[in-house]
């Protein structure tokens, strides 16, 4: 049995509304899945996409009598009518082909139902309030030309576990992103160490650009849109992380950050000049500007360790790790709310 993709505009009357149609439906068949996403375009409107399972795409669009919805589907092979009507968590559907008359045929039609379901939430979010660190921040890392993009690469999105893998042809890229399930299409081209092209999202039909850089056994992608960036970074399977490897959040916080805390309560003292420094290696150090330049400077630690997990910054020692603070980052501003409710504002040092 096949069944077609659709795309859905339908004007409801007052006993339908727009927003009860707006959603995802889904029904398996021959194996594969049907998903039906239908999105409100505004007074009585909808739009949609419906994917089958064999990959045929149709245009529909329809009108509400009552709590039926009716109209014509349309593709570049054959036309259809449809007409359609919701059951609690159901939409069923009725297709029907044309007749001689261009009417449909109603003895011929068939009947389809699909379930609701909660749509998949894409894992990438685009944000200007989290741009990528510039590499002196977060670690440059190291390049090798002699390199090769195909392989199977693994990271995080957002603490998702992520699988990347990338195929070449001459200087064409290909790859697939495959995020807890939820998947994203890479096509792009390729000069040396560095990537860069479009990237698909099947459940959306939406689009991002990208661009990446080859260092070693690690791939660095940063996301673009009209919504901001995403930065991560891969591993190629079987590879041992290079220093300077972040995955997920801690690429976003790796870094120095500097912050001008007044003096505490009863002393008659000029502002304080804090440091805190995320190393890329995951050392951890917080203190007096001073102090901290001059650890740096001399190589001496104090052996604590930082990671970045649910939007806490947790440090620890010995595998032993607790929460240091609740953190936002937006751009080169950081956030600090510590455990003792202390706010801190920082902003990140560039250059060190």
């Amino acid at each position: 049995m096949r069944i077609p993709i659709v795309f859905f505009f339908i004007i409801l009357t007052r006993m339908l509304s727009a927003q009860e149609f707006a959603g995802e439906y889904v029904l398996e068949s021959n194996g594969g899945i049907v998903i039906f996403q239908i999105q409100n375009e505004g007074p009585n409107q909808l739009s949609g996409t419906l994917t089958d399972s064999d990959g045929g795409q149709f245009q529909m669009r329809g009108v509400v009598e009552k709590e039926y919805a009716r109209g014509a589907l349309a593709s570049s092979r054959q036309n259809l009518y449809f007409e359609a009507h919701l059951n609690g968590g159901q939409l069923v559907m009725n297709i029907m082909p044309v007749d001689a008359y261009n009417q449909p045929d109603y003895l011929n039609s068939r009947k389809f139902i699909l379930n609701r379901r909660e749509a998949p939430r894409a894992p990438i979010e685009l944000a200007r309030e989290e741009p990528a660190p510039d590499n002196q921040a977060a670690g440059e890392m190291p390049r090798n030309e002699g390199g090769s993009w195909d392989g199977v690469y693994d990271g995080k999105i957002n603490e998702v576990a992520t699988q990347l893998t990338f195929r070449r042809y001459g200087n064409h890229l290909a790859g697939e992103m495959d995020a807890g399930g939820y998947r994203y299409l890479l096509e792009g081209a390729i000069d040396g160490t560095e990537a860069w092209g479009d990237v698909l999202d099947p459940q959306t039909q939406g689009k991002m650009k990208f661009s990446g850089v080859l260092g070693n056994d690690v791939v660095e992608l940063t996301f673009s849109g009209d919504e901001g960036q995403f930065r991560m970074q891969f591993i190629r399977q079987g590879a041992e992380p290079p220093a300077g490897y972040q995955s997920g959040s801690n690429a976003a916080l790796a870094g120095h950050w500097s912050c001008t805390l007044p003096p505490r309560s009863g002393e008659f003292a000029p502002p304080r000049q804090m440091m805190l420094a995320l190393q890329p290696d995951g050392l951890f150090l917080y203190g007096e500007e001073q102090t901290v330049r001059a650890s740096l400077k001399t190589g001496k630690n104090s052996g604590r360790q930082w990671m970045a997990k649910d939007g806490a910054l947790l440090i620890g020692q010995d595998e032993k790790w607790k929460r240091f603070a609740a953190y936002r980052l937006n751009g080169d501003a950081l956030t600090l709310t510590l455990n003792s409710g202390e706010v801190q504002e920082w902003k990140r040092v560039s250059g060190q």
